[in-house]
């Protein structure tokens, strides 16, 4: 089992970037996160997350692409 999935989500259409992170992350065993990629910060996306009990950590590297991770609140991210 990997610790991290990866998805890339820069190239998709609003609102699959939103769907396809919920579908992946509601996939998620305990102890495993979620590294997304994508072309803008996803604001509308957070509060989505944690209604359904996920924590999410951003960065945003060098090209200007946010990164962020996602994991259950209740495990380790």
């Amino acid at each position: 089992m990997s610790k991290e999935l990866l998805l890339d989500v820069r190239g998709l259409e609003a609102p699959q970037p939103l769907e396809q992170v919920l579908e992946q992350a509601a996939q998620l065993l305990p102890g495993q996160q979620l590294r997304v990629i994508h072309f803008r910060e996803p604001c509308l996306l957070y509060p989505l997350l944690k209604k359904r009990g996920f924590a999410h950590r951003t960065l945003v590297d060098d090209d200007n692409h946010f990164e962020f991770l996602v994991w259950k609140e209740n495990g380790n991210g």
